[in-house]
């Protein structure tokens, strides 16, 4: 399930940003008035560069030694790559597997491999079903998939877990929230 983030901005679209400065805790809350729907908070513990996201879309905590903090966020907001490195927990899964591009990814590594068929009657496209039958959409290839696949090629351990992965795009949603609740925020700071 990857988000399209331009359709995602219509849940935003009635939020109210409000930020509340307590010295070392700063919040960023950014809600729909009397509703939970997409309703998020980005609390900031500056004292320890630690960030917690709460609310509807799930919750996530990040530290890192010094630009965990309010003002430092925006380091992060277009660099999810970055962002991703400094999270402790999160809720949400940032990575889904889709069965077809792990397919197609799957006869590609076995094309370069130069895999052949044991026996006549054998096709590639039987092998990967034999790699793919405890595959799923959260875990990607499970371990009879690993096994199978370890026989033909002994250091697939290198990129299994990349076969079929893409992200899931919850790491881009929070960041789109940051990033809309700071705009209405400094619209209003101008007025």
């Amino acid at each position: 399930m990857i988000l399209n983030l331009e359709k995602q901005k219509e849940h935003f679209k009635e939020h109210i940003a409000t930020f509340t400065d307590y010295g070392t805790i700063k919040i960023l809350d950014f809600k729909k008035p009397n509703s939970s729907n997409y309703r998020i908070r980005f609390l900031f513990e500056e004292d320890y560069c630690r960030l917690h996201i709460s609310g509807d879309l799930g919750s996530l905590v990040a530290t890192n030694y010094n630009n965990m903090t309010y003002e430092g966020f925006t380091d992060f907001v277009h660099n999810t790559g970055y962002f991703k490195e400094k999270i402790d927990c999160i809720e949400r899964d940032i990575y889904c597997y889709d069965d077809d591009l792990a397919r197609k990814e799957l006869k590609e590594r076995l094309e370069e491999y130069g895999f052949e068929p044991e026996f006549d009657f054998e096709t590639i496209e039987d092998k990967i079903d034999e790699i793919m039958e405890d595959f799923n959409d959260r875990d990607g290839i499970g371990s009879k998939g690993y096994d199978i696949l370890s026989e033909i090629d002994q250091d697939c351990w290198e990129y299994i877990s990349k076969i079929g992965r893409e992200e899931t795009g919850i790491l881009e949603l929070y960041m789109l929230a940051f990033e809309l609740a700071q705009e209405q925020l400094e619209d209003r700071r101008e007025k």
